[in-house]
């Protein structure tokens, strides 16, 4: 098993024009911080979030701040979640729902 998480790119997509308050065109934008040990998954372009801990899955999921809308997560200690939840390839899936269920905000 994988001890060290695979090399990530830093990201997809165009910069989109950030002079003008455009987000970049992605769907997803992925990236590994190694100084930090932190792995970030986004989806579609940035927008206004606030974040809740998924005990079960072990990582943090950012929402819309409105709409409760699974928005991206991030993993932090990625190195050592990762020996924990990826397969002997170094592989892992993250399966979280489009919406993020209301009994599960905290206060």
């Amino acid at each position: 098993m994988a001890t060290t998480p695979p090399p990530l790119p830093p990201g997809a997509g165009n910069p989109g024009d950030a002079a003008a308050g455009d987000p970049p065109p992605i769907e997803t934008f992925t990236q590994y911080d190694q100084e930090n040990d932190v792995y970030h998954c986004s989806y579609g372009p940035v927008r206004p979030a606030r974040a809740v801990w998924d005990a079960e899955r072990e990582l943090q999921v950012r929402l819309d701040s409105t709409s409760n809308e699974v928005i991206g997560f991030s993993i932090p200690n990625f190195t050592q979640w990762h020996v924990g939840h990826a397969d002997a390839d170094g592989f892992f899936d993250v399966d979280l729902p489009s919406f993020w269920p209301t009994d599960q905000l905290s206060s």
